[in-house]
């Protein structure tokens, strides 16, 4: 973790505003092709009950699929969130692997 993000999760957690944070894995797989796809993402919840990911491709990119290289989710909750983050992965055509 690089100094500058650990300074300002150390002032956000300070303010009271984090309560937690986490590395995801998100892995789908492609409903037209025998293909799976992985974003790496860093989900932050808020005291308030505000949640955000940040997402970032992982290569290789699929040859039916073109995803974005990166995606950010707001939701007011960890299940509009997770709503968010499947409707993602649907317009592209693709499917939630849990």
């Amino acid at each position: 973790m690089n100094r500058e993000r650990a300074v300002s999760e150390t002032a956000a957690h300070e303010e009271g505003s984090l309560t937690f944070k986490s590395n995801e894995t998100i892995w789908g797989r492609i409903r037209q092709a025998n293909e799976s796809i992985q974003y790496g993402g860093i989900l932050n919840v808020e005291e308030s009950g505000r949640v955000s990911l940040e997402l970032s491709f992982v290569p290789p990119q699929p040859f039916i699929v073109n995803m974005p290289e990166n995606h950010r989710i707001e939701a007011q909750s960890i299940t509009e969130a997770y709503a968010r983050l499947v409707a993602f992965l649907d317009d592209h055509g693709i499917d939630l692997v849990h």
